[in-house]
């Protein structure tokens, strides 16, 4: 999945319609996103940047219109980023660097998960989550600040009340 989206990512910001890798590129873009739609379960925008190395879950449902996903963020399955969300916002977030994202996610609007910010699962996130911080539920709130989430990207278990475990 992500093989094909840095294809992708490739045609979008390195458009040069003379250059025939640009024209090889585009035809693997195409089978790509039939691939991720298809096998993978999962859609991602073409203008995403994805920096440095990221987990995506293989379990699919993954829906990103993201800005950007920093590096070492661990993205579970069936989340939904950028989308449009009733008050009409359309904007579109942007995750930070060594985030954790639970199942079930909804991150909506112009919004910045920053760095090492932790969202357990279930979460409907609307609001900018500052570095370091937990949040949870439905709508979202800032339950924990200044959390390590090193232990919960370290391993693929799901454990929603680590985080809010002794507050």
């Amino acid at each position: 999945m992500l093989t094909s989206h840095r294809i992708a990512h490739f045609c979008v910001c390195r458009r040069d319609v003379r250059s025939p890798l640009w024209w090889i590129a585009w035809v693997c873009k195409s089978f790509g996103a039939g691939f991720n739609v298809l096998y993978c379960r999962s859609q991602f925008a073409e203008d995403c940047k994805i920096d440095g190395a990221a987990y995506l879950s293989g379990q699919g449902y993954i829906f990103c219109g993201a800005l950007s996903i920093g590096a070492g963020s661990l993205i579970h399955n069936r989340c939904t980023f950028g989308q449009k969300v009733a008050g009409g916002d359309t904007g579109r977030p942007t995750i930070g660097k060594d985030v954790w994202i639970g199942p079930d996610c909804v991150i909506a609007g112009a919004l910045t998960v920053n760095d090492g910010a932790t969202v357990l699962p279930g979460s409907v996130l609307t609001f900018s989550v500052p570095p370091r911080a937990v949040v949870k539920g439905n709508p979202a709130q800032i339950v924990r600040t200044n959390f390590d989430n090193s232990e919960l990207r370290r391993s693929l278990t799901i454990v929603p009340d680590v985080a809010t475990d002794n507050l």
